[in-house]
């Protein structure tokens, strides 16, 4: 029986606002449940246990209460969901010292990331689920992005620039979803433009409607570059312009910024596609060539899937 353990957006926020170690140490016992789903103590309610976080053991982590909860299998798959964290102690102090700038080298450092991760998905793709890889739409030119920018009034990250620059979006076809977990699909630069006016002129009619200012409704630094689908916008992630940050959205007024990088979701993508058993989460799998993130909850995928296993 293989275990997978969900990790959602809202939790890994918490882990950033607690301390630099804490996603690392919630991470880690991720990684202890997928071979001890009782390694918590089960609470009052069936189904939901709490384990704990020594701070002794990470740096830069309070103490912590982790409380999860372990469902029936599915498709012989034990299904582990983390609900939330609190701190049971002292936050840990990072004093006054501010963050120094980005470096420039660093941040072509990143881009030169985001290269080579993307290579080695789409190199994935066209081995083991080429409907996927046709649904990819080539790469923008360095003026379509420039015209993106001056439509935005925001300039675009290194990062987003290189991954634009090599893929400019996907197809309206089954199968264009390529990033974990949900499947994200790449959105078109129109989409783009689309989906960030939409969201600043929603964010416009709160502030006249509320007094909401500097609200989480949505920044200007924050670019939309994946959704539901190619079509469905009504849920996302976007990247901070300012930070590098990769946020999530969805229909609600929801708004999360986690703590990935752009670059460090498209390795953690290809290292989940390159070595599925290390998956912690959705799983990658595969329907009629394409690439299904799983397992799937509609009946009619589920049937036809086929998780890779390598």
């Amino acid at each position: 029986m293989t275990v997978s353990v969900d990790l959602p957006d809202h939790v890994r926020a918490r882990c950033t606002e607690l301390g630099d170690g804490a996603l690392y140490a919630v991470k880690t016992l991720v990684r202890q449940l997928t071979d001890d789903p009782h390694l918590g103590e089960r609470t009052g309610s069936l189904g939901l246990y709490t384990a704990t976080i020594d701070s002794d053991a990470f740096d830069a982590c309070p103490p912590l209460v982790v409380r999860y909860a372990w469902g029936p299998p599915l498709l012989d798959v034990d299904l582990i969901e983390i609900r939330d964290i609190e701190a049971t102690g002292p936050l840990p102090d990072v004093g006054d010292e501010q963050a120094p700038a980005p470096d420039p080298h660093t941040r072509q450092i990143a881009a030169r990331q985001v290269t080579e991760a993307w290579r080695r998905i789409t190199n994935w793709l066209a081995r083991h689920a080429p409907a996927t890889c046709a649904a990819l739409l080539p790469g923008a030119s360095p003026h379509e992005i420039a015209a993106l920018e001056q439509a935005l009034g925001v300039g675009v990250p290194v990062e987003l620039r290189a991954l634009w620059l090599l893929c400019a979006g996907g197809k309206d076809t089954p199968g264009a979803g390529v990033i974990p977990d949900r499947g994200w699909a790449l959105m078109s630069l129109g989409a783009v433009a689309t989906s960030y006016r939409w969201h600043r002129e929603n964010q416009r009619e709160l502030e006249a409607e509320w007094g909401v200012e500097d609200s989480m409704v949505w920044q200007p630094s924050w670019i939309p570059f994946c959704s539901w689908s190619v079509t469905d916008t009504s849920y996302g992630l976007f990247i901070d312009a300012g930070t590098g940050e990769v946020g999530h959205w969805d229909e609600t007024a929801v708004r999360t910024v986690g703590d990935q990088t752009l670059s460090t979701l498209l390795e953690e993508t290809a290292d989940t596609l390159e070595n599925p058993q290390l998956a912690t989460g959705r799983m990658p799998g595969l329907i009629g060539g394409r690439l299904v993130w799983g397992p799937p909850l509609a009946a009619d995928e589920a049937a036809l899937w086929e998780r890779f296993t390598g």
